[in-house]
């Protein structure tokens, strides 16, 4: 395979079928964000800033092509993921999936078959995180804890990853802390056999492939962290895990889908954390093409 300088896109383009990687390839990988192949329809290459549609028309038969190849020929040991409408391939990218669902019980019970994938490209941005450290580290030093917003797609886990390497790597004037990484869908460390392929840090622990509430609890309880970092809190079990690490005095950094506090707020889970001193501050990142923003927003009793 040609070297293209990205190590989870070239896992993600090592298991799609040779058409599709050939493809990519000719239309270029720079900045490349998103494949969304659609049944009945060509594939969109979504970039940073523009899009290119490819001469190749997806249909049933290639859908369940890409399906098996994204699964390593083992889609049933991936049945509890495509469940859950996703896979995480090892170096961390995401693949969305849509289509027709079997329902048991009034749960998902099995794909019967998948019509349209969103193969997200994961990226190790270096650095991405450093110019937002003075708002992620307090005058003493010592981490803050802090809800990450935006909408998805916005760069969120690329942050969080950044923001893992450099707390627990530390600097030339401030020390490194030991991290526990919640990593409940392999996002953010990318790890194959719970070894991290992406930098999370040297002094950073990761638990992979474990609900991330539970994932809390058990580092929280075992590894002795200074800080826990998660990825995409989405429900109470999750806020939940988030008020017992806080309360244990630790700094929980996480991330949360919302375009704004206020929309955070209307989140049931999601507004006691903001008010109940979990998280001392909300930083909300926004995009505009390749340009990226970011406010912080005191919580609680910080920002009285």
């Amino acid at each position: 395979m040609r070297e293209i300088g990205n190590r989870p896109l070239e896992e993600l383009l090592r298991v799609v079928p040779a058409r599709l990687r050939e493809h990519i390839w000719e239309a270029g990988t720079e900045e490349l964000e998103e494949v969304r192949v659609r049944a009945g329809r060509p594939v969109q290459l979504l970039y940073a800033d523009r899009e290119r549609l490819l001469p190749l028309a997806a249909d049933e038969r290639f859908c369940g092509l890409l399906l098996e190849s994204l699964c390593e020929h083992s889609a049933y040991a991936r049945e509890p993921e495509l469940r859950e409408g996703f896979l995480t391939l090892r170096g961390g990218c995401r693949v969305g999936i849509s289509g027709r669902a079997v329902v048991s019980g009034g749960r998902i019970a099995h794909m019967a078959s998948v019509t349209s994938f969103n193969l997200r490209i994961a990226r190790e941005h270096k650095g991405c995180a450093e110019n937002a450290l003075p708002m992620l580290i307090d005058r003493h030093g010592m981490p803050i804890p802090t809800l990450l917003l935006s909408p998805p797609g916005v760069g969120k886990t690329t942050f969080l990853r950044d923001a893992a390497r450099l707390l627990s790597d530390g600097g030339t004037a401030r020390r490194g802390y030991k991290v526990a990484l919640a990593d409940e869908r392999g996002e953010l460390a990318g790890a194959n056999g719970g070894m991290p392929l992406l930098d999370v840090g040297l002094r950073t622990d990761v638990m992979d492939g474990c609900p991330k509430a539970e994932a809390m609890e058990r580092m929280l309880r075992s590894m002795s962290p200074e800080v826990i970092i998660t990825d995409e809190l989405g429900n109470a079990a999750d806020a939940e895990a988030v008020c017992r690490a806080a309360a244990g005095g630790v700094c929980v950094i996480a991330s949360a889908h919302a375009g704004s506090v206020a929309e955070a707020e209307r989140k049931p889970y999601l507004a006691p954390l903001l008010g109940n001193g979990s998280f001392h501050q909300a930083i909300l990142l926004e995009r505009r093409g390749k340009e990226l923003s970011m406010h912080a927003y005191a919580c609680g009793k910080a920002a009285v």
